[in-house]
């Protein structure tokens, strides 16, 4: 029994730490879980859950009205409280994150130029992941039409979910921008499977594959807006994604990337002509 107790403690503890994680008091947090647990209850029934007196609970109940956590219901002329279903609350926070990202972008750039400094935004967890790849593509509402994504991929280690996640999600919904988009793409992700990622950027952007041993990642870097890039870690020890907004980073992996496209582009185009006349010469010799 004891041990039991400890248990329901331990988890009591941990929802209400994670509700306060949402921009709940403590006070708030304690009273939804309450609610939520009597279903439908008065305030009487409600103050001796929490062990607090009736002024206070009023009060709390009110705020988590606002924030529409709890619902009042007149039922035989006295108030009665219920609590939002978890579900519903997770969608209602998942859309106010939704919306507060479509801002960003608006809201950045509104932020004085003067004396800004570099900035480092860390994603981990699956979820949060998932926020870091929607930046990227809301970014490239304000690139110039002349501009590209610029995407170094490595996929030969990638968390199978986010994968997933990937192609069936983010996929067709970043097609759906025309931004464009230049890709270096390590061999070794290539797999011409369902389900690639990395076979996605070679069969729908402009790419250069590398087969070359000392050219090895395993990870994404993707170099975009005018002053952000993206770091996406993809092994599963090490799933998370990193938004650094600095010019100077910025400048000095668009310089790397164009360093590789360029020559090796060149090196493809010399080794074409090599071929075409070899072959040529090749036809000639038997005439």
């Amino acid at each position: 029994m004891y041990n039991y107790v400890r248990f329901y403690t331990k988890i009591y503890h941990m929802i209400i730490e994670t509700l306060k994680e949402q921009w709940l008091s403590e006070n708030e947090a304690k009273t939804y879980v309450a609610v939520l647990s009597l279903w439908m209850a008065t305030i009487t029934e409600i103050a001796r859950k929490v062990n607090e007196r009736r002024e206070n609970v009023y009060y709390t109940l009110e705020n988590l009205q606002k924030k529409w956590y709890i619902f009042c219901v007149v039922k035989n002329k006295v108030n009665s409280y219920s609590a939002l279903d978890p579900r519903e609350l997770h969608k209602k926070v998942q859309i106010k994150a939704d919306n507060l990202l479509g801002k960003i972008p608006e809201l950045l750039a509104i932020i004085p130029k003067t004396g800004w400094k570099m900035s480092v935004n860390l994603y981990e967890w699956l979820e949060w992941f998932k926020i870091a790849y929607e930046h990227v593509v809301l970014s490239s509402k304000y690139m110039a039409d002349d501009e590209y994504f610029l995407w170094f991929v490595g996929t030969q280690h990638i968390n199978k979910a986010l994968e997933r996640y990937l192609i069936n999600e983010w996929v067709p919904w970043r097609l759906k921008f025309k931004t464009k988009t230049r890709a270096i793409i390590d061999r070794k992700s290539i797999k011409h499977e369902s389900g690639s990622y990395s076979d996605y950027h070679e069969t729908t952007h402009e790419t250069l594959i590398i087969d070359d041993p000392f050219f090895s990642i395993s990870n994404e870097i993707i170099i975009h807006w005018k002053d952000e890039v993206s770091v996406m870690m993809y092994w599963d020890d090490d799933l998370s994604a990193m938004i650094v907004k600095s010019q100077t980073l910025h400048d000095t992996l668009k310089s790397l990337f164009y360093l590789v496209w360029n020559n090796n582009k060149k090196w493809l185009n010399q080794k074409k002509k090599l071929n075409f006349k070899s072959k040529k010469k090749r036809a000639l010799l038997h005439k």
